[in-house]
């Protein structure tokens, strides 16, 4: 369906239901003020009508092929009748009683589709408005209703419900050629995007603009909608993400977002958003509530990076905060709002214990967010969504690394510009049952250097250390001449780790420690049987017994995250950048240097030195199109371990070269050397070269090199 066609058919559509809902209206003009009440199956509650409430309403939910049987008991005053309406407001059944006649009933009535359903109860035509209280039950029979699965596609409303006789409607649009994709999720727990097109509460997602760049649109927009009836008030989230950018011109995009609740704006919203970094997200997340009133306002939200996991909520002062104790083994229930996006828990930890924290969503709602706080106060694990597709949120055997009071941070995502709210249960407990005995007293050797990395996740992450001797020690080669022994390996091949949650550990034991530049790299290798396959770690680096590195980061699958230390002979330890190696020459802050770097020509055979002050160099030269060009890397001190980028004249990396093959290089089995081999020149200009080592700047290998430049 095309845009003009969709937006053709939901005025149609509009027309029709603003008909249905006059009437009905007319007929119960107190309806809209009055609360909406749910009827269970099989439950009977009371109700009362007055001359100041002439009408009431209840809503249920039914599988699709359901029939069902409403009953009106009257214990006291007017005769009453009761109609029955689907979520858009088709009348599906009605009844009416008369003066004297206790008992109304819609008996047996076809439900030809799932979702929630809508019961009004009103004074009888001519019976007048004396206060009248009244009994109300319903049946439900066949299909669906006796269907656990069924069941859980129609989620009860925590939120009452208001009669809006012109929806509600989130509009996106931007200008750019960018895919931007829009998500609202509201106070039921349903949610319209471009994968999730309707709701069973009247929701419709409109056109998918820009989806996956295939037809890209001069003015692309997206729109989600709940068609005019009974909808829920309370707090809707808006979510905005940058899937990507269509062509190479296109970066930040400028867009507007605007909420429409019952024919008036609630809102309007016009904020930038960036692409994402290689492997993360971007996204923007807002809110609008929906009023008892049915007046609507959209708040102001803000960009929520990948980052954001690790970053406490506004407003938390860990100092300060009066956390409430929670005992192990005693769930706890709390409620995430709007106006309290979180809550605190403290407990005692000791070093090296093992423990487990479980918060479950009671109201379909809300998305939950666990955080671990430290005795320093920081953030040292969190989790999401845990396994199985779920937005509940598990932290499984947790290892504290150190002993004191520990604090878990219930709230949700987006934290203090999110949307979800409602009830949770959260359970503090100790290892999980399948953990095996030695995890739970983990004892590792002492030693000079120890380095250890600890996750809690089925993922295959290696930890690899190289001595300063340029010899590494990891799961393929488990010891080193300089004294480096792995003494744990988690989870290699994605076999489970012995220790039930997976810890790797490299030590140098006592009088082995050598003097130098140590690198240290964490490879996150394979997902194995996580979903979804995202892993936290904790590195630790300890020299002499001091912990001279903590890191808790957050990679994506083939990443590899880098550091280096180095340690004087004085004992002294000085600790290097760190960071992720997958972007290339974009880590490397050249271009300064680049305007005035030395000239190679060719066959020329320059020479340099890589070294804790000095991470790479730049050299240029004059290139045709058409021009074939070999750049060769090599090292003169056997530690040293090079890496080059050819970079065009227009600033974009077009090359490069990590590991040589000995082959093409005429190398003698050395394949740490460089070789950047007959690459192609597509334009005229200045090329520049950049010489540097394996992980650039957060390398740790170091020595002198030869570059050699070669024209064809």
């Amino acid at each position: 369906m095309s845009q003009s066609e969709f937006n053709g058919r939901k005025r149609i559509s509009r027309r029709i239901l603003l008909g249905i809902f006059c009437l009905v209206l007319a007929l119960t003009p107190a309806l809209a003020q009055n609360a909406v009440n749910i009827l269970e199956a099989g439950a009977t509650i009371s109700g009362a009508l007055s001359a100041e409430s002439t009408a009431t309403t209840y809503v249920f939910d039914a599988g699709a092929n359901d029939s069902a049987t409403v009953s009106l008991e009257n214990v006291s005053g007017g005769a009453l009748a009761l109609l029955i309406s689907d979520i858009n407001g088709n009348v599906i059944a009605q009844a009416a009683g008369s003066v004297g006649v206790r008992s109304v009933a819609a008996s047996d009535v076809p439900l030809t589709s799932g979702g929630r359903y809508n019961v009004f109860v009103y004074f009888a035509p001519g019976s007048g408005a004396p206060d009248t209280s009244f009994d109300i039950r319903l049946d439900l029979a066949g299909g669906a209703a006796d269907s656990a699965g069924d069941a859980a596609q129609a989620p009860e409303a925590d939120s009452p419900l208001i009669l809006l006789g012109a929806g509600i409607e989130a509009r996106l649009n931007w200008r750019g050629a960018a895919d931007l994709n829009l998500e609202v999720r509201d106070p039921t727990g349903q949610a319209l995007h471009w994968n999730s097109r309707t709701t069973n509460n009247g929701g419709v997602f409109g056109f998918d603009a820009n989806g996956l760049c295939e037809v890209i649109s001069g003015s692309p927009e997206e729109s989600a909608i709940w068609q005019p009836g009974f909808l829920a008030t309370g707090s809707y989230e808006v979510i905005v993400y940058y899937e990507q950018a269509c062509d190479t011109l296109t970066g930040t995009v400028p867009f507007q977002l605007e909420v429409i609740v019952d024919g008036a704006s609630a809102g309007r919203l016009e904020p930038l958003l960036s692409p994402a970094s290689a492997g993360g997200t971007s996204v923007y997340v807002t809110r609008f509530e929906v009023n008892a009133d049915g007046s609507g306002a959209l708040s102001a939200g803000g960009p929520y990076p990948d980052t954001s996991l690790t970053t406490l909520p506004a407003g938390f002062d860990f100092a300060n905060t009066a956390a409430t104790p929670i005992v192990r083994e005693a769930p706890v229930v709390g409620a995430i709002s709007n106006q309290e996006p979180f809550l605190s828990y403290s407990f005692a930890g000791a070093a090296n214990e093992l423990i487990s924290v479980d918060m479950q969503a009671i109201s379909p709602s809300l998305d939950t967010l666990l955080q671990i706080v430290d005795p320093a106060g920081k953030v040292v694990n969190v989790n999401d969504d845990a396994a199985g597709g779920t937005t509940d949120s598990a932290i499984v055997n947790a290892r504290l690394l150190s002993a004191g009071t520990y604090t878990i941070i219930a709230t949700r995502y987006a934290k203090e510009i999110g949307g979800t709210e409602g009830q949770f249960q959260l359970t503090l407990s100790g290892a999980s049952s399948d953990v095996a005995a030695q995890a739970t007293s983990l004892n590792l050797p002492q030693g000079d250097i120890e380095v250890s990395l600890f996750w809690s996740t089925s993922a295959d992450l290696q930890l690899l250390v190289r001595d300063p001797a340029g010899q590494s020690v990891f799961d393929d080669s488990p010891f080193s001449v300089s004294g480096g022994i792995l003494q744990e390996a988690g989870n290699v091949n994605c076999a489970p780790a012995e220790t039930g949650t997976p810890v790797s550990y490299i030590y140098w034991p006592p009088g082995t420690m050598r003097p130098g530049t140590y690198e240290v790299e964490v490879w996150y290798q394979n997902p194995c049987s996580d979903f979804p396959p995202a892993v936290d770690f904790t590195l630790l680096i300890e020299v002499n017994g001091v912990v001279v590195a903590d890191a808790r980061e957050f990679p994506q699958a083939g990443q590899r995250y880098v550091t280096n230390f180095t340690v004087a002979p004085t004992g002294a330890v000085i600790v290097g950048e760190a960071g992720y190696i997958d972007a290339g020459s974009a880590t490397l802050a050249y271009q300064a240097e680049a305007f005035d770097a030395p000239l190679i020509e060719a066959g020329e055979i320059v020479t340099g030195v890589i070294s804790a002050e000095n991470t790479f160099d730049v050299y240029r030269f004059d290139g045709l199109a058409g021009e074939a060009v070999t750049i060769s890397m090599s090292a003169a001190t056997q530690t040293l371990d090079t890496n080059l980028y050819l970079i065009s004249p227009g600033d974009r990396q077009i090359a490069a070269n990590d590991d040589a093959d000995p082959a093409l290089s005429g190398t003698a089995g050395r394949t740490t050397d460089s070789l950047i081999s007959g690459y192609l020149l597509t334009e005229n200009g200045p090329y520049t070269i950049i010489a540097t080592r394996y992980a650039n700047q957060y390398g740790g290998t170091l020595g002198v090199y030869s570059l050699t430049l070669r024209k064809n």
